[in-house]
């Protein structure tokens, strides 16, 4: 009963004040349109493919209850100096069955022609809608307390709680620009980008109170690093901040390549700063990727979790939709 309560005024926050970031994934990479708009076919992982499908699922909080769930599929493509595709996230959140479906078509642009193919720089743009709903029936109020009702609460009672709408649709947009070194004579090829997300702010209250929600700002940097011919390493740093919320998650994966094949063996470690360490591994197959991750609860809530936070897992597909392969950009 007090994990729903937990839960319930976790949720009554976000819808008056909209003071928290959006969710998260701990294989933030693996997600690059929801990442930065800017990667939508761009630098794909092997230049005899013109597209990619994105999977991922996560699942936290299963050890306080109904667990969060997190769904996301992607698809992108390259065409010249074009990248176009899509996503759809769903976010359904506990005991409260708040849940927020986000549809995006994106597009980026290779705004840097460099002849010594070393140097790009892109640019992208999503336009969308999200839809978010909830179900105030799964929900208990403080209205609902009785000293005689099991556990405290009564269901039966009246909330005394009143809401305009239970559901809602928005417009939304996002863009960001992002740069890649790929000079392949080197050993140390860094990356970085920025995007702003909600940048229209559009109004999610489910009262007559109005609450914009705030724009979402994520910077993102890394590099790919060649140890030898069997091991590299690639260090991330990913940063965001979202009203007056904050986000810092650093990390590395590193791959071992086994010898006579196109498999890679994939490792990694990361920590999100106040919140959990993960722990990465995976198959890379050519261009394809399969990883999974474990995030061990590090912040305060570890007490009520046994330090279990969340699973997730991922998968890219990379194929060829013309008879030869455009070159990848």
């Amino acid at each position: 009963m007090k994990i729903n309560i937990f839960f319930t005024a976790a949720f009554l926050l976000l819808c008056q004040a909209a003071k928290s970031q959006d969710f998260h994934l701990s294989q933030y990479d693996a997600a690059t349109l929801y990442s930065n708009p800017a990667l939508t076919g761009m630098y794909l992982g092997d230049k005899k493919t013109d597209y990619r499908i994105y999977g991922d699922f996560r699942q936290q909080w299963r050890s306080l209850g109904k667990p969060f769930n997190t769904g996301y599929l992607a698809y992108d493509r390259v065409h010249k100096r074009y990248g176009i595709g899509g996503y759809i996230i769903n976010n359904r959140a506990g005991n409260s069955s708040f849940n927020n479906l986000n549809f995006m078509l994106s597009g980026a642009y290779q705004i840097m022609d460099d002849p010594t193919e070393k140097h790009f720089l892109s640019a992208g743009l999503q336009l969308g809608v999200f839809q978010k709903s909830f179900n105030p029936q799964s929900m208990l109020f403080d209205n609902q307390y009785s000293s005689t009702a099991d556990g405290g609460f009564d269901p039966g009672l009246s909330s005394g709680e009143y809401f305009d709408r239970t559901s809602l649709l928005k417009l939304d947009g996002n863009l960001g620009i992002y740069y890649k070194y790929r000079d392949e004579e080197k050993k140390v090829k860094p990356f970085g980008g920025f995007s702003i997300y909600h940048f229209t702010m559009p109004n999610e209250s489910f009262t007559a109170q109005k609450s914009r929600m705030p724009m979402r700002f994520v910077f993102s940097a890394g590099s790919d690093i060649t140890i030898n011919n069997e091991i590299s390493v690639s260090p991330l740093v990913l940063f965001m901040m979202q009203a007056k919320a904050t986000e810092l998650n650093i990390g590395a994966l590193a791959y071992y390549k086994l010898k006579d094949t196109e498999y890679d063996i994939i490792f990694g470690l990361g920590y999100r700063n106040k919140d959990a360490i993960i722990i990465h591994a995976g198959v890379k197959q050519g261009a394809n990727v399969y990883r999974i991750s474990y995030d061990i609860n590090s912040s305060y809530l570890g007490a009520y979790t046994g330090r279990r936070g969340a699973f997730e897992i991922s998968a890219i597909y990379s194929g060829v939709i013309s008879r030869i392969a455009k070159t990848s950009i």
